[in-house]
């Protein structure tokens, strides 16, 4: 039977998350909803994709969150059947190739730099563009793979927080985009690595929503039962704040990096609750909240390690990297909230 999303008010706490049944995404929108939330993503998306463009142009390179994420806004948008105006998905593609061949290729001593994230968001952007596996592609999964540590955990460096902190964040995306380039010459390699990954993944307690949101996702990926899934879902619905959203870190206040992010996971894992009221007013929360640019800002809590780049990104300041990615990860959640395209048609 299908049912639609009720309207709920926001004074709701995310208490009622425990008495509701998991179940996977199988309801429609209201069609007033749906609408809202295309016209929101396709604005986002139109912000994003320039400024990836001036980003790469100024940096010459790519980056996680200009460029990956953008890439995996792009490929959403599209298998949900929504007509976006992608102009720069062929200058996304070559730049994250360049960056696997230049600063990801351990081969070149002079030039490799030891960003442990850096290659599993590569790939991942690149498995969103739909480019092939090849030589680079097979470097960057030798060098991910043997950055894999006895007992399947990857050891995360704290550089750049939160996009790049934290050891399942780290691992639940080695595994990932291990698992979308691995050759079949690398397949009984690459099952052994998922199964201890898996195994570290699962024995993780974590109370931070990024680890959380990871460990769900990297659960998912390696193929943890629903149940095992369900507890994580359960921890993270608990954090949701009164107001709607998540937060990075307890002490902090809602934004749409940490909001995007759980409701990203939870349905990517087929965990997204459709009478659950938390899941209905986290996406209200974003629809809320983005600004008039389509994005949606968020403040740094990072020291700078390199020159600033000023992308054209609002706010236009040392604010907009971060902002870029809370509007990448509020665009995925909402765009997963849509039907998919032979649904649509129905």
């Amino acid at each position: 039977m299908k049912r639609k999303i009720r309207s709920v008010f926001f004074g709701l706490t995310a208490a009622s998350a425990s008495l509701v049944m998991f179940i996977s995404w199988t309801g429609k929108l209201p069609a007033s909803t749906a609408k809202e939330i295309e016209a929101s993503a396709l604005k986002s998306f139109s912000l994003l994709q320039l400024s990836s463009a001036v980003f790469t142009g100024k940096a010459r390179c790519a980056s996680c969150h200009h460029s990956t994420m953008t890439a995996m806004v792009a490929r959403a948008l599209e298998q949900k059947g929504i007509a976006a105006n992608d102009t720069t998905a062929q200058m996304r593609e070559g730049s994250m190739v360049a960056t696997l061949d230049i600063v990801c290729n351990p081969n070149l001593n002079n030039q490799f730099v030891t960003a442990k994230f850096l290659a599993p968001y590569e790939l991942l952007g690149l498995d969103a563009e739909k480019h092939p596996a090849d030589f680079t592609t097979d470097i960057a999964v030798d060098y991910i793979m043997s950055q894999a540590l006895p007992d399947g955990s990857f050891k995360a460096e704290y550089w750049r927080v939160p996009l790049e902190a934290g050891d399942i964040h780290l691992t639940a995306l080695s595994v990932r985009a291990v698992q979308l380039f691995a050759s079949p010459a690398k397949s009984a390699k690459l099952q052994q690595m998922i199964l201890r990954s898996k195994e570290w993944i699962e024995a993780q307690h974590p109370v931070l929503q990024q680890e959380l949101s990871f460990q769900l996702l990297g659960m998912h990926w390696c193929g943890s039962s629903q149940s095992t899934m369900k507890a994580v879902a359960q921890k993270l619905l608990g954090l949701q704040n009164k107001d709607g959203g998540w937060s990075q870190l307890p002490t902090m206040q809602s934004d749409a990096y940490a909001t995007g992010q759980v409701l990203y996971a939870l349905s990517q894992s087929g965990l997204a609750i459709i009478e659950d009221p938390a899941y209905q007013i986290g996406i209200a929360w974003l629809l809320r909240t983005q600004d008039k640019t389509g994005a949606w800002i968020v403040k740094t809590r990072s020291n700078p390690i390199q020159p600033f780049v000023n992308s054209d990104f609002p706010p236009y300041d040392d604010n907009q990297f971060i902002s870029a990615a809370a509007t990448n990860w509020a665009t995925l959640a909402l765009v997963d909230a849509l039907p998919d395209k032979n649904e649509k048609q129905k």
